[in-house]
């Protein structure tokens, strides 16, 4: 593997690589492998927070390359009263050799069902069973692991009795392998790797050779996110941590760095014996993050029965290379960058408010939304796809005048009910001619601002071209573009707006009745 360092100070050197190789908001990483040589499948699942559907399944190959096969929760879980960046949090996928196993954890529905949970299916692609809760567990961010026929639920939370501020530690306990209940005792297996660590998270536990090893993260999920890594004979044995803690980090770059953010691993053997990590991280282009934290792969090796993650690098490299493929060769071609990326919806699936259009020719590229409330709403009517790259256009086409009943239809940009820019036309309600206008509105910190103001005739396409932390909004009709504004987008980054979760761009629609838009296209 070569590889330079001239990501930590340019940019570019991002620009198009392979890494991250799921690109965009795929926050907390799990992956297993299923199969052997050619046989062999990778499987990986994010979290998704208040959008649905949730859980993202991707397989691959090569861990570079990954297609979308399906969803965990759809309709399993009540969304109605949770909050931005609350929902389904950190989830873990194994295998058992006959099924699917994903522990997850559901957040903020203080009126019914929450907490750690397990489903399974026998189809990555679903259909996937109704949760199992573990209602006597506390913490989060659970995984499982796997040995012999029996299943071992570990996860992480705040120490119960800590000796500083946000120690955290990893409990442990046996689950049923018929019902899926916990069982047995719960043991404290990990306290932090470092004294005045902070925020213990991500647990994982692997058995390689004659060890077992936990890998886990600390620090938050911001600047000082690491991965720390520990030892010890079986799973409720006290692991012991490893000198070179942490295993990987970003923190000692500085807040500026590329790439930044970096931690929560989880690690997978591949058919040829060597071994890989997912792990998260953010992109930064001029300060911001508007993709929130993406799914990044680093080698792994093992010095003295433990784990050195980015062997020669000690840091996230753009092209990490990747374990040989079944038929003996390297990765091959570019990864898949978001062809099969699907629609997703706040608190509640995008059928309910979407559905393909189809045109005079046949095709289904546009959407038929039905209007509703709007961005600031707990349930706007809006569907969208993850931004993918820093700098990215997305275009939606827009018809010349509103729907009866629809009082504004474009183009949106979430990153919460609080961070958004829309940029949508509505029709003009003054003046002796009437007409349409096309509005471009910033909503920072919960306060919404027009930015500009357009009148515009069409039928049109509006676009938006972000580049870091600015976005050129225009419209084009009848083969000319006329630029509106240029507006600063970095209330849209985690750095600035905190959360969980990147940008999501699509059509929103205000008001009453459906209207036909699209297609919604995105370019880097």
């Amino acid at each position: 593997m070569t590889a330079t360092r001239s990501h930590v100070t340019q940019p570019e050197a991002w620009a198009d690589a392979t890494n991250p190789v799921l690109p965009g908001f795929h926050p907390d990483p799990s992956v297993c492998r299923v199969g052997d040589g050619e046989d062999a499948w990778f499987y990986l699942v994010t979290s998704t927070f208040e959008y649905l559907p949730g859980i993202p399944v991707h397989r691959s190959r090569d861990l570079v390359s990954w297609e979308l096969v399906g969803h965990v929760i759809t309709d399993q879980l009540d969304y109605a009263r949770i909050a931005d960046s609350d929902g389904l949090y950190a989830p873990t996928i194994r295998h058992d050799g006959e099924r699917f196993l994903v522990a997850c954890k559901f957040v903020g529905d203080p009126e019914g069902a929450s907490g750690n949970f397990v489903v399974t299916a026998v189809d990555p692609a679903g259909p996937w069973s109704a949760p199992v809760w573990w209602h006597d567990s506390t913490g989060g961010d659970t995984s499982l692991f796997l040995e012999d026929g029996r299943i071992w639920a570990h996860g992480a939370r705040q120490a119960l009795e800590p000796r500083w501020h946000a120690q955290g530690e990893i409990w442990v306990r046996e689950v049923d392998p018929v019902t899926l209940r916990l069982t047995g005792p719960e043991t404290v297996v990990f306290e932090s790797a470092v004294i005045g660590a902070i925020w213990t998270e991500g647990p994982h536990l692997y058995r390689n050779g004659s060890s077992m090893h936990l890998v886990a993260a600390e620090g938050g999920t911001g600047r000082d996110h690491a991965v720390v890594a520990g030892r010890s004979a079986g799973p409720t044995e006290v692991f012991e941590v490893t000198a070179r803690n942490p295993v990987l980090t970003h923190r000692h770059l500085g807040p500026d760095a590329c790439v930044v953010n970096v931690g929560h691993a989880d690690l997978v053997e591949a058919s040829d014996g060597s071994w890989w990590a997912l792990v998260l991280a953010s992109r930064l282009v001029d300060g911001v993050d508007l993709l929130g934290r993406e799914t990044f792969l680093t080698p792994v090796v093992w010095v003295d029965d433990s784990p050195v993650l980015a062997p020669g690098e000690g840091t996230l490299v753009p092209e990490p290379g990747g374990p040989a493929r079944p038929d003996g060769h390297g990765t091959q071609g570019p990864p898949t960058r978001g062809a099969d990326e699907p629609w997703i919806a706040v608190r509640r699936l995008p059928a309910e408010i979407a559905e393909p259009a189809v045109d005079s020719a046949g095709t289904t590229a546009a959407l038929r939304l039905t209007a509703g409330r709007p961005l600031d709403d707990p349930l706007p009517a809006f569907v969208g796809r993850r931004l993918l790259a820093p700098s990215s256009t997305v275009t939606l086409d827009v018809p010349v005048a509103p729907a009866d009943g629809v009082e504004e239809v474009g183009l949106a940009l979430r990153q919460s009910g609080r961070q958004w820019l829309t940029a949508g036309l509505a029709s003009r309600s003054t003046g002796p001619e009437g007409g349409h206008d096309l509005v471009v509105t910033r909503c920072v910190h919960g306060r919404r601002e027009e930015a500009a103001r357009c009148p515009v005739a069409g039928p049109g396409q509006v676009r938006v071209r972000v580049h870091g932390r600015t976005a050129e909004v225009s419209w084009s009709a009848r083969d000319e573009t006329t630029p509106v504004v240029t507006v600063d987008v970095a209330h849209l980054s985690t750095t600035h707006a905190d959360g969980f979760v990147g940008v999501v761009a699509g059509p929103y629609a205000v008001g009453t009745g459906a209207i036909d838009v699209g297609p919604f296209m995105q370019q880097r």
